[in-house]
């Protein structure tokens, strides 16, 4: 059984307090985590990576959704960031086209993917499908629509992230 706290629930009722949320997120990050990511097509996942990217002080004109390409890595400082951040790259996974565990492989996804995650962040946008490749200890974000175009967001905490939920929330608060 994975070592799973309380989801913390949060409401978004624009783009921009996606990526908020997003930002906060990245600012408590370090080299190594997963960012899980589930949530139907136009949920807000690629806006919620543009505002993690921010958070870790990368540049978030740079994040585009990979559906196509599949993974994509983005390291370019964000203009006036501070570049001394022990991460050097945020690796963005779609994983909505992969069906196998050699589709993963191909992408450079060996074991728990902890080759990859070496001195980054990876985010997986349809985390879900990738089922038991993905490590327990990952920070897990569902978005689902609401009415009015917002958004609810419940961030699940699992391994090492339990520590950090508390540091999301004190950044999220008013």
């Amino acid at each position: 059984m994975a070592d799973v706290g309380e989801p913390l629930e949060l409401e978004s009722v624009n783009a921009e307090g996606t990526m908020r949320i997003g930002r906060a997120i990245g600012a408590c990050c370090v080299a190594g985590d997963i960012i899980a990511l589930d949530g139907e097509l136009g949920a807000g996942k690629t806006q919620f990576v543009r505002g993690l990217a921010q958070g870790l002080g990368l540049d978030p004109r740079q994040v585009s959704s990979p559906t196509f390409v599949i993974v994509q890595e983005y390291d370019q400082p964000a203009p006036g960031s501070d570049t001394e951040s022990a991460i050097e790259a945020l690796i963005h996974i779609d994983a909505y086209r992969l069906r196998s565990a050699e589709d993963l492989e191909s992408i450079g996804w060996e074991g728990d993917g902890s080759a990859m995650r070496e001195g980054a962040v990876v985010a997986i946008e349809w985390a879900s499908l990738l089922g038991s490749a993905l490590p327990a200890d990952r920070l897990a974000v569902r978005i689902e629509h609401e009415p009015s175009d917002c958004r609810h967001l419940s961030l699940i905490a699992q391994g090492r992230w339990r520590a950090r939920i508390a540091q999301v929330r004190e950044a999220l608060a008013p």
